[in-house]
């Protein structure tokens, strides 16, 4: 009796030690869990990296691929993530610099380790509305643009043509207090002020209520451009005219049916009757010398790109932009319905083609078409 006594009371002595042993490490794992948490506090959200609030600072050091070091704006895009880096809030980021030289910006490849594909890729908004960092560095750069108390900034990898709530990953961040900026060294990539923004009244703005982090839809508005003055109906050449290059400046019969462009990736059949269909029959018709059409977002976003009419081509800081009866195509926003190879133009329309900075008045452009249809 006494042995059979023994061997129970051991045997409890077991089943306690079994029971209290995951009672210890249960405690320490939800320690490790309250340090993830730091780095996604709503994990049953998937894809969602980190959703808070976030005071900034008045200046970070960020390292891109290259190994070089940038200083910027705590209060700009990179910035934030060098914030959200040092604090723990996110593991990790990458950013490239090969476009640093020529425009000034650093574009985000990456957080956590989470890579862009061929199919998805990052992009930044601020209050609903994207930043087109690379075709306006100077104003929408990530390490140049400037945010504010309130601002709402999503990073998101996946389609921008997509539901945000599709996509692979994304990181909410508003912001608290603002640090004033005392940058000393931003390596050509000067700080944007509020002049700038103001340039931004030439843009298409995105609203959307920016407490609302994460919704799908957005509502677009154009805003309309200032005329410019005709010179001639001649539908001739004109001369440079006090110091703009007008290429051309008249009316053409507006094109009809299809027509075959050559692109710097191959040849497309387009239809006739939109602003590139115009511009090959210009170029058909000796109205222009040359005609450079990039295909590079043809693939992800089925338009073609404009970037060259006679000896004028893209520069980084300048670009060719056009306008449907003084109203600001943007192709890079919308394009299943302003791509310039989809846009359906038509009789009476005034179409101009404008050679310089899209977020500054159309006068201060370096060259002009506008072309009259009949």
């Amino acid at each position: 009796m006494k042995f059979t006594v023994a061997i129970n009371n051991l045997l409890i002595i077991v089943l306690m030690l079994l029971i209290l042993i995951p009672m210890g490490m249960a405690d320490e794992n939800s320690t490790v869990s309250d340090d993830n948490n730091k780095i996604s506090p709503d994990s049953t959200e998937p894809g969602l990296i980190y959703n808070g609030t976030l005071n900034t600072k008045s200046e970070v050091s960020v390292k891109a691929t290259s190994g070089e070091t940038y200083s910027v704006n705590g209060n700009s895009p990179v910035g934030i993530l060098e914030i959200l880096r040092s604090d723990g809030k996110i593991l990790n980021y990458s950013f490239d610099d090969s476009l640093m030289k020529n425009r000034g910006i650093l574009i985000l490849d990456g957080i956590n380790g989470i890579k862009p594909d061929q199919d998805k890729g990052w992009y930044v908004k601020v209050n609903g509305e994207r930043l087109e960092d690379v075709i306006l560095p100077d104003i929408m750069g990530l390490n140049r643009y400037d945010l504010k108390e309130g601002d709402v900034v999503l990073y998101i990898l996946g389609d921008p043509r997509g539901m945000i709530s599709e996509s692979a990953a994304r990181l909410a961040v508003t912001l608290g207090s603002i640090q004033k900026v005392t940058l000393s060294n931003t390596t050509d990539s000067n700080v944007t002020g509020e002049s700038d923004k103001e340039n931004l009244s030439n843009i298409e703005e995105i609203v959307e209520n920016p407490k609302e982090e994460l919704q799908d839809e957005e509502i677009e508005t154009t805003t309309e451009k200032e005329p410019e003055e005709k010179n001639n109906d001649s539908g001739e050449k004109s001369s440079i005219t006090s110091g703009e290059n007008i290429i051309y400046n008249g009316s053409f019969t507006l094109p009809s049916g299809n027509i075959n462009i050559t692109t710097t990736g191959g040849d497309y059949e387009i239809n006739a009757a939109t602003p590139l269909g115009l511009l090959q029959s210009l170029l058909d018709d000796d109205k222009i010398s040359t005609l450079v059409i990039s295909d590079r977002s043809m693939k992800k976003a089925d338009i073609l790109i404009l970037e060259g009419i006679n000896d004028l081509l893209f520069t980084g800081d300048k670009t060719w932009f056009v306008t449907v009866n003084n109203v600001i195509l943007k192709d890079y926003l919308n394009p299943s319905t302003e791509g310039l190879n989809i846009f359906k133009i038509k009789s009476g329309d005034e179409v101009g083609y404008y050679f310089g900075v899209p977020s500054k008045p159309i006068k201060e452009a370096d060259a002009s078409m506008i072309v009259t249809l009949k």
